[in-house]
C-alpha cells in the first residue's frame, strides 16, 4: 500500500468515526441513521486493515499517526484530542473488532472522563469491548541526567526467555552446562529445551546400575513450580516497555506449550498481573491474545484463592457473560410439550383442496421400515465408515464442484461454482485439513491450464488469488508453529500451490503489520517460504517506508540470495542511514562488492550528525569491516579537540565490534603520558570499552589498570577482574 493510499484510507476512517460520533449524540440506539453510520465505520476499517487484518494508530493531541504518516484532518484532530485527554498513546483495532465495539468506544469518549477517574481501557472492559486495545502513555523509559552532551548507555538486560533458562540452569534441571545455550534466541528454542527435559529421564552414573548408567526420575511438579514462579516473579518486577515486551514473550511461550504446563504458566501470569491495579491494559491484551475460556478458568481459580484487582474482577465478569452467551441453551420442555399437543390434536392438512391432497399423495416418499436385526454397530462398517465423516463428505462435494467447473463452457458463468469452492477451501484451512486444501488448489490450477475457455481460465485464476485472505495467512502461521512434521509438510505443499498470490499477500501483511510479536511471526513464516519469495521481496525495495525496505533487506540476507545484489548495492545510497547500513551489512553477507570507500566517506562526512550516526550504527549493526576506518579516524592526536565527540564514539563502536586484535592498535590509549593527548576523556572511554572484549584478550590491560593512579581506571578494572 502506497503512503498516499494509506493516508486517504486513514482519513476516510476518521471521517466515518466523526460521523458516527455525531450520530450517537443525535439518534437513539437502533436508529437507521446510526446503524448506517456504524456500518460505514466497519467498511472503512475493513479497507484500512488490508491483508494485515489489524490496525494500530498513534495518538497525538493534534492528530493521529499511522506508520510514518501524520493525519491532521479536523476529524483526526478531534478524535486524537479526545483519546489524548484520556491518557491513550496507541489504539489498536484487532481483526475481530466490530461496529458494536467501535460504538462502545465512541459512547465512552462522548461521556468524557468518569468522575471516579477510571481508565478508559477499564471502562471498555466493563462494556464488554475486548477487541480494541488501548496503550497508555508510559514514562518508564525517562531518565534524569545532568547534561545533554553525554547519554546514558542503553540497558542490555536479558529477556524473559533468558530468565527462564537461567532458572533452569541454577536449579540444576540439566545435568551438564553445555547441554543448553547461554542465551535463548526464539521461543521455539526455549520450548524445545523444556519439552526435551519433560519427555524423559536424565541419565546419570550409578555404580549399582547395569553398565553403571542409572535413570534419574524427572520431577515434573518441581519443574512446573519453577517455571510458574520464574514467569510470575519476572513479570511482577519489570516495568514500562520491558514489561510490555515480556508479556508478549510470555504469551508466545504459552501458545507453544501443551497442557498442563500451559495452564500453570497462564495462572502465574494472570496472578502477576491480576493483583496489580496498574496492569489493566496488559490484562486486556492477555485476554485478547489467548482463548477466552483459558483466561476465564485462570481468573476463576485465582479469585477463589486470592484477592484480585478491580480491573481483573471486571474482566472476570465480562468473560463470564461472554461464555454464557455463547452457550446454546436447549429449548424449554414446556414449549416442546405445547408444540406436540398443538400439532398432535390438529390435522394441518385437513383444509387442503382435493387437487392438493392428490398431489401430496403422488409426491409422497415411502420410508421403508428397517428390521431391528439389520441395525448393527458402526464398527461393522469397517473402512467404509471413513467415507461417512465430515472431511470426506466435504472432499467429495469439492470433487463434484470441480467436475462441474471443468465442464462449464463459455456460455455459462462459473462464478457461482467458484464461490462455493472458495468457501470449501477456507473451511478446510480453518479446520486444519491442509492436505485436502492443497489438492483442491492444485486441481484449480489444472483446470485453468487445460480449459479451452479464456473466460473460465481468467476467472479460475482470479479465484485462486482470492483464496489468500488474512484469515488464511493467520491460520497457516498459527498451525506452522509447533506442528508435527506431517502437518508442516502439508502446509509447505499448500503454500507452494498458492504460489505468487500467497507470497505477495504475506509480504503486504508484513509491510502493514504494526504489532511487534505478530510481525516477528510473519517474518519467520516468510523466511520458511524459501528463495521463491525473493522476486516479490525485491519489488518492495522501492517502498517509501524505511522499515519495510529494511525488513526486505534482512530477508534477502537471511535467504542468502546473490541475484538481488544489484538492487541491494543501489540502496547503499539510500537517504535513511538505517537502510543504508542494512544494505552494507547485506552486501558483506552475500559477498558483494562495497562501492569505493563508502564507510570512510560516511565516518568522515562533513555533517557531524551524519558521521555520529554512521559510527554508532557500525557498532550496533556489528559491521566488522568498519574496524579499519574507525582505527584510521583514531590515528594521530586531536590537538584542538574538534573531533573529540567522533573519536569517543569510535572507541565505543570498536568495543561493540569485540575484535581482540584492535587492542594492539589502541595501546597508546591505555598508557600514561605527560602529554595532554590522547585526551583524558578518550583514555577513559578506551578503558570503559574493555568490558566488551573477550576476557583473555583484555587480561593484561586489566592487570595494568589495577596499578593505575587514576581511581576511575582502577574501579573499572576491579569490576572487570570480578566478572
Amino acid at each position: 500500500m502506497s503512503s498516499n493510499t494509506a493516508a486517504i484510507q486513514v482519513t476516510e476512517f476518521t471521517q466515518a468515526l466523526a460521523l458516527s460520533w455525531k450520530a450517537l449524540a443525535v439518534y437513539p440506539t437502533g436508529h437507521p441513521a446510526l446503524i448506517r453510520a456504524l456500518d460505514l465505520v466497519d467498511r472503512r476499517l475493513g479497507e484500512l486493515r488490508g491483508p494485515a487484518g489489524e490496525v494500530s494508530l498513534g495518538v497525538g493531541k493534534d492528530g493521529l499517526i499511522y506508520g510514518d504518516l501524520k493525519i491532521d484532518s479536523a476529524a483526526a484532530r478531534k478524535f486524537g484530542e479526545a483519546l489524548f485527554s484520556r491518557g491513550v498513546a496507541i489504539i489498536h483495532f484487532s481483526r475481530e473488532t466490530s461496529a458494536r465495539d467501535v460504538e462502545q468506544l465512541l459512547r465512552l469518549l462522548t461521556g468524557g472522563p468518569s468522575k471516579q477517574k477510571i481508565p478508559l481501557w477499564e471502562e471498555l472492559t466493563a462494556a464488554g469491548a475486548m477487541t480494541i486495545n488501548l496503550q497508555p502513555v508510559s514514562y518508564a523509559a525517562v531518565r534524569l541526567t545532568d547534561t545533554l552532551e553525554q547519554r546514558l548507555p542503553a540497558e542490555r538486560e536479558g529477556t524473559l526467555w533468558d530468565e527462564i533458562l537461567r532458572a533452569l540452569l541454577e536449579g540444576q534441571q540439566f545435568s551438564e552446562p553445555g547441554e543448553v545455550p547461554s542465551k535463548v534466541g526464539t521461543v521455539d528454542e526455549l520450548t524445545r529445551i523444556i519439552n526435551e527435559f519433560i519427555s524423559g529421564p536424565r541419565t546419570t552414573f550409578d555404580p549399582d546400575a547395569t553398565f553403571g548408567v542409572g535413570l534419574a526420575p524427572v520431577d515434573q511438579h518441581a519443574l512446573h513450580d519453577l517455571l510458574s514462579v520464574t514467569v510470575g516473579r519476572y513479570i511482577s518486577n519489570v516495568w514500562g516497555m520491558k514489561r510490555q515486551n515480556s508479556l508478549q514473550q510470555a504469551i508466545q511461550l504459552i501458545q507453544n506449550l501443551a497442557p498442563p504446563l500451559r495452564d500453570i504458566i497462564l495462572r502465574a501470569l494472570v496472578e502477576a498481573l491480576g493483583s496489580d491495579e496498574q496492569a489493566g491494559m496488559l490484562m486486556r491484551e492477555l485476554a485478547s491474545e489467548l482463548p477466552e475460556d483459558e483466561v476465564l478458568d485462570a481468573l476463576r481459580y485465582l479469585s477463589s484463592v486470592t484477592s484480585l484487582s478491580s480491573h481483573s474482577m471486571s474482566l472476570l465478569e465480562v468473560l463470564t457473560r461472554s461464555q454464557e452467551a455463547k452457550r446454546a441453551s436447549p429449548p424449554s420442555p414446556a414449549i416442546i410439550a405445547d408444540l406436540v399437543r398443538v400439532f398432535g390434536d390438529d390435522d394441518i392438512s385437513r383444509f387442503n383442496p382435493d387437487d392438493h391432497a392428490a398431489l401430496l399423495a403422488a409426491a409422497a416418499v415411502h420410508i421403508p421400515q428397517i428390521p431391528a436385526e439389520a441395525l448393527g454397530a458402526i464398527e461393522k462398517l469397517g473402512a467404509r465408515a471413513d467415507t461417512m465423516d465430515q472431511p470426506e463428505m466435504v472432499r467429495q462435494f469439492a470433487a463434484t464442484l470441480l467436475a462441474i467447473l471443468a465442464d462449464v463452457g463459455p456460455s455459462r458463468a462459473p462464478r457461482a461454482v467458484l464461490n462455493r469452492i472458495e468457501t470449501i477451501f477456507r473451511s478446510l484451512v480453518s479446520a486444519g485439513h491442509f492436505e485436502n486444501a492443497g489438492e483442491l488448489t492444485q486441481q484449480l490450477h489444472q483446470i485453468a491450464e487445460q480449459t479451452a475457455s479464456e473466460s473460465l481460465r481468467r476467472e479460475t485464476r482470479e479465484a485462486i488469488g482470492r483464496l489468500v485472505t488474512p484469515e488464511t495467512i493467520h491460520d497457516l502461521i498459527e498451525n506452522l508453529q509447533g506442528s508435527a512434521p506431517e502437518q508442516r509438510a502439508a502446509i509447505e505443499r499448500l503454500t507452494e500451490s498458492l504460489g505468487m498470490n500467497l507470497r505477495r499477500n504475506v509480504l503486504m501483511a508484513l509491510a502493514e503489520e504494526n504489532h511487534r510479536a505478530r510481525r516477528r511471526r510473519l517474518f519467520d513464516f516468510v523466511v520458511s517460504l524459501g528463495k521463491e519469495i525473493v522476486p516479490e521481496a525485491v519489488n518492495f525495495l522501492g517502498d517509501s517506508r524505511w522499515y519495510v525496505v529494511r525488513n526486505m533487506l534482512v530477508l534477502l540476507r537471511i535467504l542468502g540470495d546473490r541475484q538481488s545484489l544489484p538492487a541491494v548495492t543501489r540502496l547503499t545510497n539510500h537517504p535513511d542511514l538505517r537502510v543504508k547500513f542494512e544494505a552494507i551489512k547485506c552486501l558483506f553477507a552475500l559477498g558483494g562488492q562495497l562501492p569505493g570507500k563508502l564507510l570512510d566517506d560516511l565516518i568522515n562526512d562533513p555533517d557531524p550528525k551524519l558521521a555520529d550516526n554512521a559510527i554508532a550504527l557500525i557498532g550496533s549493526y556489528g559491521i566488522t569491516e568498519g574496524v579499519d576506518p574507525l582505527l584510521r579516524l583514531l590515528d594521530g592526536n586531536d590537538v584542538t579537540g574538534a573531533r573529540r565527540s567522533l573519536r569517543l564514539k569510535a572507541l565505543r563502536a570498536l568495543g561493540e565490534l569485540k575484535q581482540p586484535h584492535v587492542l594492539e592498535h589502541l595501546r597508546r590509549f591505555f598508557t600514561h603520558s605527560f602529554l595532554p593527548w590522547p585526551s583524558r576523556e578518550e583514555r577513559l572511554a578506551a578503558w570503559q570499552s574493555l568490558q566488551n572484549y573477550p576476557p583473555e584478550s583484555r587480561a593484561e590491560l586489566v592487570q595494568h589498570g589495577l596499578r593505575s593512579r587514576n581511581p576511575q581506571v582502577r574501579g573499572i578494572c576491579e569490576r572487570l577482574g570480578r566478572s
